[in-house]
């Protein structure tokens, strides 16, 4: 089962083909604003250099959020359109998910990605398993309540990984001490193999398939319906 995954919710473009003997071919750029530049020709590389027609696709992994709004939508848009013209299902991943992933056995992992106002997206899984359990759903969170959970009880070491681990770092590490465990920068991005990969696990396990029912998870509204939401109080 050959399957595409697609990673548009952070600042990385990625895309990645995972088959039958594991990776096939992942391409990933960084950039402001590319993301509806170059990921559909990112797709076709990624193709080419897999030698994969395009019709020996069987299905389409893509990360539903949270992250960037309008990132979201390309790659939404982007999978939901192959998958429909291919006739596939395509399945959804969760951003924060994909980020814990590739971190299985290394306990409790906490899943940090830049929000908008001083917040971040942030859950906990225990990686403990072959799979990221759920412990702390997602949330938007400002980084001082963060710490609050984060630091409560004590306990055992923590992973921090994502992106907002890196903007961050010092409040992480003067907050949590020894405790904490920052992942190096190489991990804190969602990458277009690792969601191919979980997308491909979910489709065998009969997740996915409706392309209509396929939508972001944002967490919180859009700023633009923030805006019309304030100016049209009452």
């Amino acid at each position: 089962m050959n399957v595409l995954g697609i990673e548009t919710a952070g600042p990385l473009c990625s895309a990645g083909l995972v088959g039958r003997d594991g990776v096939l071919a992942e391409r990933t750029v960084r950039g402001r604003k590319i993301h509806s530049v170059r990921l559909l020709p990112l797709i076709e590389e990624l193709l080419n250099e897999a030698g994969l027609p395009l019709q020996d696709l069987a299905g389409v992994a893509v990360t539903s959020g949270p992250g960037s709004f309008t990132g979201l939508r390309i790659g939404l848009t982007v999978a939901k359109t192959l998958a429909q013209v291919l006739d596939i299902p395509v399945v959804g991943v969760p951003a924060l998910e994909a980020l814990a992933y590739p971190l299985r056995g290394a306990g409790r992992v906490w899943v940090l990605v830049p929000a908008r106002r001083g917040e971040v997206y942030a859950a906990l899984y225990d990686c403990g398993g072959g799979h990221p359990q759920e412990v702390f759903p997602p949330a938007s969170l400002e980084i001082e309540r963060l710490l609050e959970v984060a630091g409560s009880g004590g306990g055992p070491l923590l992973f921090f990984v994502g992106e907002a681990v890196e903007i961050y770092d010092a409040l992480l590490r003067r907050g949590l001490g020894g405790r904490a465990c920052l992942c190096p920068p190489e991990l804190n991005y969602p990458r277009g193999a690792v969601v191919a990969g979980m997308g491909r696990k979910r489709l065998q396990g009969g997740r996915g398939g409706d392309t209509f029912a396929l939508a972001p998870e944002y967490l919180r509204p859009p700023a633009a319906e923030l805006v019309w939401r304030q100016q049209n109080r009452g």
